[in-house]
């Protein structure tokens, strides 16, 4: 390694980075004696300019800032070439992919009142038995326990909260543990507990520490919610890519079909710069979150929205598009609202009566909503995401425009629909199975129409985004979409990148 490459790859660590070995190859490769060091200002300023800010510096990043120095001649030039010639990475890589949970097959209920009780009861034990995994809250007793505490004396318990009411700066908080209910409060003495206490939402199970008052009246001291922990995620052992999509939304008049039909072409690597076919050529996986049609009186007047009105034409639309993926890639599908399959959470798969084509168009793993797949070793949670705007509305704070806060606060929850009864449908399962149990390496959701990426707590998250400009209800709800972007994830470093197929 001569001194001035040593010296470059020290500027680089200093800044905070690791180097993967592709970009260190492709360093070497564009980084002449003379253009070394401009490259890599150019390539911390690139680095620097992706959100969220990644820990390693891959090829792909280099390339980028070469483009930019026009340094993407001699060797990249041969890179590029040798993209079309042979086999591609990806196609030479084996698939790892697991079906770790699929409610598809688990549902079935009838919508009787014990129904109820045991889908409340199945989500207060699993929420129990997250406290139960934690130190802090390993050790509790119960809300009776709490009230015969006597004045002032302390109780730690987990509760379900039955009813919330605000009145100026307190917080009253009906709570219930199946076995005694109680009435918590909650007043702006502690912002912090207050601000926590202003985010809770009905049906959320938490852990409380009380100090006893008068009668059934307890104190809150402090308020821990369900959390996921911190921790490392899995990842891959080679540089490989899953491709995120949701809310293609086929059928609508406003379908960017010319924007999706380039995202296929550049997933069979005829779209693209050097870089981004890099990417596509290390694509092993395809996750569609949901809404791949746009479905039939979905919202009120849809109709007018309708470009395709036949719900069966409109799936033998999107077959066109899955059946251009190649072969090679694994294609993963669930459903969402959009879907022809029942509204109430969890979805089973889209059955066959209606996504025929899909399925015939080539090999799709189609599973329900929400469902857990492992790829390369990273475990994923594949949510469509419909409960999104009930929290959004329900919770202060939070904004449409910004989903991957919302999607943190689910994690906190440890519950994709904390709120039971509000706009989405949920059906009283035998198990609350939106329980968020198993610590997701990768988050995905959708629905919102807003691309976004975040890390909480080793957790990446990611918004999808959509496929479709803006519909005439969108405009009365005061809804502005921000379609075309596309999310790919680096299995191996788990940095997402967000790819622009929007018309120029």
């Amino acid at each position: 390694m001569s001194e001035n490459l040593r010296d470059a790859i020290g500027v680089i660590l200093e800044a905070g980075f690791q180097i993967e070995s592709d970009a260190f190859k492709t360093l070497v490769e564009l980084g002449r004696e003379e253009s070394l060091r401009p490259l890599v200002d150019e390539l911390l300023k690139v680095a620097g300019s992706v959100e969220p800010r990644p820990l390693f510096i891959s090829a792909d990043l280099v390339l980028r800032a070469a483009e930019k120095l026009e340094l993407t001649t001699g060797k990249a030039a041969e890179v590029e070439t040798s993209l079309g010639a042979g086999r591609r990475f990806a196609e030479e890589h084996e698939s790892r992919l697991e079906v770790v949970f699929d409610p598809s097959g688990k549902l079935g209920t009838t919508g009787v009142f014990d129904d109820f009780l045991r889908y409340f009861r199945s989500r207060f034990e699993k929420m129990s038995g997250l406290f139960r995994q934690r130190i802090d809250t390993r050790s509790s007793g119960t809300i009776a326990d709490a009230l015969a505490s006597g004045a002032n004396g302390r109780g730690r318990f987990v509760c379900m909260v039955v009813e919330k009411r605000e009145k100026g700066n307190r917080i009253f908080l009906t709570v219930d543990d199946y076995d005694e209910e109680a009435t918590v409060l909650v007043n702006d003495s502690n912002p912090a507990l207050w601000q926590t206490a202003r985010r809770v939402a009905r049906d959320q199970v938490l852990f409380l520490e009380t100090r006893k008052s008068s009668g059934k009246l307890l104190v809150a001291e402090n308020i821990v919610l369900p959390e996921i922990p911190d921790h490392r995620p899995g990842r891959a052992d080679e540089e490989v890519y899953a491709v995120l999509i949701s809310d293609v939304h086929v059928g609508s008049k406003v379908f960017l079909e010319d924007s999706f039909q380039r995202v296929v072409g550049w997933l069979r690597g005829e779209v693209g710069d050097l870089g981004q076919r890099e990417i596509a050529d290390r694509v092993k996986y395809v996750l569609v979150g949901g809404d791949l049609v746009d479905g039939i009186g979905v919202y009120p007047r849809q109709e007018l929205d309708l470009k395709v009105p036949d719900i069966y034409e409109q799936y033998r639309l999107a077959a066109k598009f899955v059946g251009e993926v190649p072969e090679y890639m694994e294609v993963v599908l669930i459903p969402g609202n959009h879907d022809a399959v029942r509204q109430a959470l969890p979805q089973p798969m889209i059955p066959r009566d209606f996504a025929g084509p899909v399925y015939d168009a080539r090999r799709v793993v189609s599973l329900g909503d929400p469902s857990e797949v492992r790829l390369e070793g990273v475990d994923f949670l594949l949510f469509h995401g419909t409960s999104l705007m009930d929290v959004i509305s329900s919770v202060p704070g939070f904004d449409y425009r910004r989903p991957v806060e919302v999607m943190e606060y689910q994690l906190r929850a440890r519950h994709l629909a904390p709120e039971y009864g509000k706009n989405t449908p949920i059906g009283p399962e035998v198990e609350d199975w939106l329980v968020v149990e198993r610590v997701p390496d990768v988050f995905v959701s959708g629905h919102v129409h807003v691309p976004g990426s975040g890390v909480y707590r080793g957790t990446t998250i990611v918004n999808c985004g959509a496929w479709q400009g803006q519909t005439d209800y969108q405009k009365r709800m005061g809804l502005v979409p921000q379609p075309g972007l596309l999310p790919v994830i680096n299995l191996q470093s788990l940095q997402v990148r967000m790819i622009d197929f929007r018309s120029e």
